[in-house]
């Protein structure tokens, strides 16, 4: 009885290798769009498990690597020099209309908006780390370099968390305690739906700092609100309408960049496994935020680089 069960299950295992051989060396003979049709429904199933909070990190990130080896993930590589080194923003800050102040600190650099107040923008970058975080400091503090002044007792009451716009961890992590200290000047913050704060963006700034890192090396992030014509206040503090991120990474092997940009937003929100539903072209961002992303980059590679709306999430 024993020898019927192996050799049951032994032709079962013969048979599903037989069956994946013949899968892929079909998907080997198809197009481009004949493989991104295969792989949304396989993607999908995918992304069920890794996303769900709950498969270990080892099993996350080995499914993340059949991840990247689709088409839908891998995207299109557009040809450019590599980043300037150590930069905090890959290929330039953002540029504004309306003459943003430019904040650098040691982790990560902010376009400040004394007028609106509050930052339009905060870029900061990532790479290989211990994983090992300083303890968080116990209170925000006021940005003397600016004129709005903003302080952490007007958002007492208010409903809102004080949403760090550059990560406490992912700065803390590569930079240090005193890069780290510096995320929690107010120049550096919005207003959050605590959901939001804690929850979704969270998990997308945590996927930046440990997954991104771990498959792709080296990666830079820009990171900002969204407000609308007359925002909603609480005193003069204006609630943004939504959240967006902009990460690039520049592929080796490809000898160019590549980018995906998400718009997330404001609501409360603590899980969802279907982050491509947030993903959009950094076109559309730059419409909304009147930002022009990646100017030291030409005009042609900026519009290759930017009109693209990634297939996936990363």
């Amino acid at each position: 009885m024993t020898r019927r069960i192996l050799r049951l299950i032994g032709w079962l295992a013969f048979t599903a290798v037989i069956l994946a051989a013949a899968l892929a060396a079909a998907y080997g003979l198809l197009d481009r769009p004949g493989k991104k049709a295969i792989e949304g429904p396989t993607l999908d199933l995918v992304d069920r498990v890794r996303e769900d909070g709950e498969t270990p990190r080892r099993v996350v990130g080995w499914l993340d690597r059949v991840a990247d080896a689709t088409l839908s993930v891998q995207g299109e590589v557009v040809p450019a020099p590599p980043p300037a080194p150590g930069s905090v923003c890959a290929y330039g800050e953002p540029l504004d209309r309306v003459g943003l102040q430019r904040l650098s600190n040691r982790g990560h650099s902010v376009g400040y908006d004394n007028a609106l107040p509050g930052p339009r923008w905060a870029a900061y970058r990532v790479f290989p780390h211990s994983g090992q975080s300083p303890p968080r400091p116990s209170s925000f503090r006021t940005d003397r370099r600016t004129s709005a002044l903003v302080r952490t007792d007007e958002y007492t009451r208010s409903g809102y968390d004080r949403g760090h716009m550059a990560p406490n961890y992912a700065v803390a992590v590569c930079h240090g305690v005193d890069a780290q200290n510096e995320t929690f000047l107010m120049s550096n913050v919005a207003p959050q739906l605590h959901a939001l704060n804690a929850g979704l963006w969270k998990d997308l700034e945590q996927r930046i700092a440990q997954r991104y890192v771990e498959r792709y090396g080296e990666v830079w992030v820009v990171v900002g609100p969204v407000y609308g014509v007359a925002p909603t206040r609480f005193g003069r503090i204006p609630v943004p309408e939504a959240f967006w991120a902009v990460i690039a990474e520049y592929d080796e092997a490809g000898r160019g960049v590549r980018a995906v940009a998400y718009l997330v937003p404001h609501e409360e929100k603590w899980r969802d496994r279907e982050l491509t539903r947030y993903v959009v072209s950094v076109d559309r961002l730059e419409e909304l935020t009147g930002l022009d992303f990646f100017p030291a980059l030409s005009a042609e590679t900026q519009s290759l680089l930017e009109s693209r709306r990634a297939d996936r999430a990363w």
